[in-house]
């Protein structure tokens, strides 16, 4: 289920008068909670024969963040983790249950460190991952959005991206 921006229904275990916290007392992120794509601004494209990898995740107010990877219309993979708000109180660190230094994420990126900050725009998340082989940071955008694919062929890589329940998000403030 997808939670708005603006939502604070949502209660942790210590809750709340006017909105949601988590197990700490810290207000939770309403800007990172939801569900989000990597191709939420492609929905109505098709695409061909061509291999193609995209990623869903979902961010809950529970401290769980799940990250879906797919090949063209196939989920590929699953990966769950833990989200804790980061010292700076404005991103969430990613880490995998139990916490380990080096874990994967994604397709296969051995990663010490992820994060998720607030994108340039409302509907939009960043994805920051430290990549230990390449000793360097990788950025993904997700957009806010439940996006699904419509299989056009049986190869699985011939669909156009959808809206899962039909419909966009509502816009954002």
């Amino acid at each position: 289920m997808e939670a708005s921006s603006g939502d604070s229904s949502t209660a942790g275990e210590s809750g709340s008068e006017n909105g949601a916290t988590d197990t700490m007392g810290e207000p939770l992120p309403q800007w990172a909670l939801g569900v989000f794509s990597s191709e939420a601004d492609r929905v109505g494209m098709s695409f061909s024969d061509n291999p193609y990898w995209w990623g869903k995740i979902e961010i809950m107010a529970s401290g769980t963040f799940l990250l879906d990877w797919y090949g063209c219309s196939e989920r590929q993979e699953r990966q769950e983790f833990r989200w804790t708000l980061a010292d700076d109180g404005r991103s969430l660190s990613i880490q995998p249950e139990p916490p380990t230094e080096v874990f994967t994420y994604g397709n296969g990126n051995p990663v010490s460190e992820v994060i998720v900050e607030p994108g340039e725009s409302c509907d939009t998340v960043l994805i920051r991952f430290f990549h230990i082989e390449a000793m360097s940071w990788g950025v993904d955008e997700y957009h806010r959005g439940d996006v699904c694919t419509n299989v056009t062929a049986p190869d699985g890589c011939t669909f156009t991206f959808e809206w899962c329940d039909g419909t966009p998000p509502p816009p954002c403030e």
